[in-house]
């Protein structure tokens, strides 16, 4: 199985292993995305958006596989698989069906159509290409399996022509035809354990890998009947209708449970097959068969998985739901009450960033015990990503709501109390705090599924981060509005930024004298449907996920794009742009920034990223490196909202920086508060003292303008001096005033 390229008119044909095909059926474009990409380095992969349109491609395309969703318009997934194992040449095509539904039915429904197995959406690539991979593993295993019984059969025959010459020909069968020799080392090497019977099922034959799979040495299979070595051991099916169905139809494939003679219990992939004579009666049966025992232990392992997290041993999100889900439904049928608490710890990357992933892991461990320890037996512990846990509480029947919540609180309590115990960490004590999010269900006799239950007591625990953790916060019917309007806003966020609907204004920045130095870019978003979004509101929302990355690309480019615009113009004007502290000292920005730079004809001097103080304190040795890589760019680094951290003079020291800049809070309450104006003089100092630029925010009113006027070198933002505006408004009065001078 190898396709061709040509490279030349005279250059001879180079084969290459055909990958195998696999045909993916859904009519969702996301999926199909999904799929495609995480598949298409591996398999030759096509696809198909209707059920009519899969039929009509594997009438003249067979796949080695088919991806198939169940739920589709018009002709579904069941339609189509009846369709496909109801023809002759397309029944043996594999099918795993993809689906939404947990149901049980649904499972059985698709295995008695002949599914091969079940894909739950939504995909877990990992899982998803291990399962596609083994079936495909084990059917190029049957298809060889089968292609070797044909061959055999084919030699069996050819050694019944020769058996009949026996006694007429007894000298000259002493000497083997190459094509005999061929056949016997075939017989021989394969891994393969054949083993070759008289009508009756009385071995005859066995090859080197049956004794070595089963046990038994030749002398002993010899002595023996087929049934008494491979008596299944599966209930759902016996040897007697193994053989029974090959003596009818002439040939039995399928997997059966075999013993070997120690005792040993092994899954094996049997092909089992009739010989007849000239005169079309039974001679002989072939069995071909392979033990499949590692392929089964990889299944069990995905099978694991798919329910299971592999550091704690709890269930996770996908066992959890499914455990929810029958708890929901005993809730409604009962009319009682359960409870679950999402549990998520404060600040857990801090943890793996400074004391290394192993540490976190063991840390993990330790808190799933505590978990356990503080709820009763009977309830279900899961772990549903990386520092989010899950508990599920059921209560005793009959017992009213505002009971269940009083357990739940206190539960909650002991649960905070237990966490906040030191860990033991390599001999270091090691203190964290969770947030746990409470849901007591049902709610007001609403049914609801498990993932929105889920959702719902998420939104109480992101509440009680968002209080500053380290407490327990029940479900409001108010967070799950305000939990929608979040996600909505970050879907749109990824929409909004390829598509350019976010705008850039600029806040000028003067000197003393009112000089303009330069100007800080400001983010602003007026949504097509939600109308203008703060970006105090969406940057927060970026920035619990990997959406600020995107975002701060998108403001790099364009703020490289305005200098472009202003090198000739304004050589020395400097832009200025925030970058997240999640990814500043990740070698993906750094890169990314390079690229830009060299793709540009700009001086990158006038380039300043702005850095929150505390990225610096979490990340100290990694923001040390991307600050000196920056410099080698030419690049400038600010230290944004300087002060209202724990101002190190170690790493003001340590690093090129360029530039400090006063937080706005110091600068507004500075002409009636002593302490703020002597924060000031100290940064001011500190400033003189490391050669370093500085920068005050928060310039409001004339006030503030007056104070400041004390230090000379201080460069001035605020709106007393100029409240930001669109680029293109910038621009338009950076130029008049250009041609005006």
């Amino acid at each position: 199985m190898h396709s061709t390229f040509l490279a030349g008119n005279n250059q001879p044909a180079v084969t290459q292993p055909r990958k195998p095909l696999i045909l993916i059926v859904d009519d969702e474009p996301s999926n199909l995305h999904v799929l495609v990409e995480g598949l298409l380095a591996d398999y030759d992969v096509r696809i198909s958006t209707s059920g009519e349109q899969a039929l009509v491609f594997v009438e003249s395309t067979r796949p080695d596989l088919i991806l198939l969703d169940i739920m589709m318009p018009g002709m579904d997934g069941y339609e189509v698989c009846k369709r496909l194992k109801a023809k002759q040449n397309t029944k043996g095509i594999p099918i795993i069906f993809v689906t939404a539904l947990t149901e049980v039915e649904s499972e059985e429904k698709g295995f008695a159509m002949g599914a091969i197995d079940y894909i739950h959406k939504p995909y877990k690539l990992a899982l998803v290409r291990a399962r596609i991979r083994t079936h495909i593993t084990a059917q190029g295993m049957l298809d060889r399996l089968i292609e070797k019984n044909f061959d055999l059969h084919d030699k069996l025959l050819e050694i019944e022509a020769l058996a009949k010459e026996l006694s007429q020909r007894e000298e000259e069968l002493k000497q083997l035809s190459s094509k005999q020799k061929l056949f016997y080392q075939a017989l021989t090497s394969t891994a393969d354990g054949v083993v070759i019977t008289n009508s009756d099922g009385k071995i005859i034959a066995v090859n080197p890998s049956f004794c070595r799979i089963t046990g038994y040495c030749e002398a002993e299979s010899l002595e023996m009947d087929l049934k008494e070595i491979k008596q299944n051991n599966h209930p759902s099916i016996s040897f007697d209708e193994v053989w029974k169905h090959a003596n009818e139809a002439g040939y039995w494939s399928g997997e059966l449970v075999t013993r070997r003679k120690n005792g040993e219990l092994y899954p094996e992939l049997l092909t089992l097959s009739m010989v007849k004579s000239e005169q079309d009666t039974n001679i002989h049966y072939i069995g071909v068969f392979s033990d499949i025992s590692s392929v089964k232990v990889t299944q069990e392992r995905i099978d694991y998985l798919t329910w299971h997290d592999e550091l704690t041993k709890l269930p996770n999100r996908n066992g959890f739901l499914k455990q929810l889900e029958q708890q929901l439904q005993d809730c409604s049928s009962d009319k009682t009450y359960a409870y679950i608490y999402i549990i998520d710890i404060d600040s857990f990357h801090s943890i793996n960033d400074g004391l290394g992933l192993l540490a976190g892991d063991n840390i993990l461990k330790e808190l799933a015990q505590r978990i356990h320890a503080n709820v009763d037996k009977k309830d279900i512990i899961a772990r549903l990503g990386s520092d989010e846990f899950a508990a599920l509480c059921s209560v005793d029947k009959g017992i009213g709501r505002t009971r269940a919540q009083s357990i739940a609180e206190n539960k909650a309590q002991e649960l905070l109390n237990a966490v906040n115990r030191p860990f033991d960490v390599d001999g270091q004590e090691v203190s964290l705090t969770i947030s746990i999010g409470t849901y007591i269900f049902p709610r007001d006799d609403v049914w609801e599924s498990a993932i929105e239950t889920i959702r719902n007591c998420e939104a109480a625990c992101y509440k009680a981060k968002e209080k500053g953790g380290n407490r327990v916060t029940f479900f409001d019917t108010t967070f799950g509005e305000q939990a929608k309007r979040r996600f909505e806003i970050e879907q749109d966020l990824r929409k909004a930024i390829p598509q350019n609907e976010l705008s850039i204004f600029l806040q000028s920045q003067f000197d003393s004298k009112q000089t303009l130095k330069g100007a800080e870019i400001l983010l602003r978003w007026n949504h097509p449907q939600k109308g203008f979004i703060s970006p105090c509101e969406f940057i927060s929302i970026a920035e619990e996920s990997d959406v600020i990355f995107e975002l701060d690309c998108w403001v790099t480019t364009n703020a490289l794009n305005l200098l472009t615009k202003l090198k000739y113009s304004h050589p020395s004007l400097n832009i200025s742009v925030n970058i997240s502290g999640r990814h500043f000292h990740e070698p993906r920005f750094l890169n990314f920034i390079s690229q830009q730079i060299k793709s540009v004809d700009i001086n990158p001097q006038q380039l300043t990223i702005e850095i929150i103080e505390g990225t610096l304190l979490n990340h100290m040795e990694a923001a040390i490196e991307a600050v000196h890589y920056l410099k080698k760019l030419g690049v400038r680094v600010s230290i944004d909202d300087f002060g209202t951290g724990y101002s190190s003079l170690t790493y003001l020291k340590q690093l090129p920086i360029h530039e400090l800049k006063i937080d706005r809070s110091f600068v507004l309450e500075a002409p009636t508060d002593n302490n703020d104006k002597l924060i000031i003089d100290m940064i001011v100092s500190l400033g003189r003292l490391f050669q370093l630029e500085v920068v005050a925010e928060g310039v409001e009113n004339q006030s503030h303008f007056d104070l400041l006027q004390e230090y000379p070198e201080v460069i001035l933002q605020g709106y007393h001096l100029h409240r930001p505006e669109p680029l293109e408004s910038w621009l338009e009065k950076l130029n008049h005033t250009l041609q005006n001078a």
